[in-house]
């Protein structure tokens, strides 16, 4: 993943004032809600409370509103009209700061800021309220740092989530958080430590913590120059079966001594932690000098973005088969990708919508393990017959918002359930970036096959090639899935994803290209 995403960057109205004070949050928020939020946070303790003096759980913060040679721009919902999806009456108050001499880092928080919404948009159930504030957080050394605050109401409550991002003046790069840390093995470590540090907390479900760049989305030093890893409400809460996690604990925070974390950071991170203890900031920047004709620097790696599949698997050469899961994430889910960490096998996941609100956490184990992520629709219905126009476009942008918002991850590819497809359909999954992906070989597990059945219909129409249907909510298919992978391996198949068999399917294209050639049922 890049750190640009596709969107422009926003017109900056005039600067306003501004002083350098404490950090305080400063959300918009209905008054009703605002009872409620304050009535949550006094029972929770004062761990969700942020504004407390010195608490080391609390970044440092440089600014938090214009001023200083810091502009701000700020919108509302008809700032943000090119979104597949536009809830009505969804109220939207966004902003970021825009830095003189740093137009690109603004272009980038522009971005994230329009991602955000569009994400908040798709992924929410009957969403009521979003504002997007924002605190600088370093300003020195070469290195600019902002947290964007996302407040949001939808059906499920009130809630708030944090980011925070770093933008080096040398080179014009914006970095996402993990980027503080020096690669994978450190970010690792890190999760590690964390987990360490909730291992008692019973407001927190480790096993929903895994080294992956939207976890670990908000990093930043406090004035001691310890890590501040903080946690959106409800991200590592437990799961409550049927529902999403609870997002009353609040903020979760590990704070990391500074000498644990010094071994863990990249040369921006320690840049970024000496300008947040920086005694005069410098918020003004000159812009990075470029040569005319020199080829830009790759982007550099982001800790914490999985790339699907064996890298050095060749479908081309390789007897590949591709075996995918519908219909999940649910209780079953955590046992299959127990077995196939331990036979190294990747899969491919279609989720729907309830499971994927419900079971966060094992959607991010699934991606942080190298599956490979598709979206299954929000809910399980013949797509064609169910929804009209515009309530397909919800439809297909549910899925890929909440995965997003787990992981980061953009999705790329989209199976209708049932594979009941259609021309509007097939042109709404293409206009949101997805290619459709059916199936080309049914183990028909769904028709009450029992586990030796199911190996028998998957082994014996293999083919290099072949992408297999399956469901990871079904016992017998999880009972059946050792023997498939023995019995396809001893015939000389590797397993890929799917993106891998078709060699990097096309968004608006439909895959396998000669459609089903068995009955619809699943």
């Amino acid at each position: 993943m890049s750190s640009t995403r596709i969107h422009p960057s926003r017109t900056v109205p005039a600067p306003g004032g501004g002083t350098r004070r404490p950090w305080r949050g400063g959300p918009w928020w209905p008054g009703a809600a605002l009872v409620a939020l304050v009535l949550s946070l006094t029972a929770c303790g004062d761990e969700g409370i942020v504004g407390m003096g010195e608490d080391q759980t609390l970044m440092t913060v440089v600014l938090e509103q214009p001023g200083d040679g810091v502009t701000e721009w700020r919108g509302d919902a008809g700032d943000f009209e090119d979104h597949p999806y536009q809830p009505e009456g969804l109220r939207i108050d966004a902003g970021y700061p825009v830095f003189e001499g740093a137009d690109a880092f603004a272009e980038e928080l522009a971005a994230q800021v329009d991602q955000e919404v569009r994400d908040y948009r798709g992924a929410s159930r009957e969403p009521v309220n979003l504002s997007i504030d924002w605190q600088v957080v370093a300003a020195g050394n070469g290195v600019l740092g902002v947290r964007l605050v996302r407040t949001e109401e939808d059906f499920q409550g009130l809630r708030q989530a944090y980011g925070t991002y770093w933008y080096d003046v040398s080179t014009g790069h914006t970095a996402y958080s993990t980027e503080l840390l020096a690669d994978d093995a450190a970010l690792e470590e890190l999760d590690g430590i964390v987990r360490e540090e909730f291992a008692d907390d019973e407001q927190v479900d480790v096993r929903g913590l895994h080294p992956v760049m939207r976890t670990y989305d908000s990093m930043g030093f406090n004035t001691d120059g310890d890590l501040v890893v903080e946690f959106d409400d409800g991200h590592l809460s437990p799961t409550v079966e049927g529902h999403p996690p609870s997002s009353e604990p609040g903020r979760k925070v590990a704070v990391v001594p500074a000498e644990e974390a010094a071994p863990l950071l990249s040369d921006l991170g320690e840049r970024a932690r000496e300008a947040a203890l920086a005694e005069e900031p410098v918020l003004a920047v000159e812009e990075p000098a470029t040569e005319p004709e020199t080829t830009p620097e790759p982007a550099p790696e982001v800790p914490g973005v999985v790339e699907a599949g064996d890298p050095e698997l060749d479908c081309s050469e390789d007897r590949c088969v591709a075996l995918t899961f519908d219909d999940g994430p649910n209780e079953t889910t955590p046992a299959l990708l127990d077995l196939l960490a331990e036979e190294e096998v990747s899969a491919t996941f279609f989720l729907n919508g309830h499971p994927t609100l419900t079971r966060p956490g094992v959607l991010r184990r699934a991606y942080a393990e190298g599956h490979e992520i598709g979206s299954h629709n929000h809910l399980h219905e013949h797509m064609p017959k169910k929804f009209d126009e515009k309530e397909l476009v919800h439809q297909v942008a549910a899925v890929s918002a909440m995965v997003r918002r787990q992981t980061g991850h953009t999705v790329e590819l989209f199976r209708p359930p049932f594979g009941d497809s259609s021309p509007e359909v097939l042109a709404e999954i293409g206009r949101q970036g997805m290619a459709e992906i059916l199936w080309s070989q049914d183990s028909e597990d769904w028709t009450g096959l029992s586990r030796d059945e199911i190996v028998e219909s998957v082994v014996e129409q293999a083919e290099p090639g072949a992408v297999v249907l399956l469901h990871d909510t079904m016992a017998p298919t999880l009972e059946a899935v050792p023997e498939i992978i023995e019995r396809l391996r001893e015939d000389g198949y590797a397993f890929a994803t799917v993106s891998q068999v078709y060699d990097g399917p096309e968004p608006g294209e439909s895959y396998p290209p000669e459609g089903l050639t068995s009955p619809v049922g699943s």
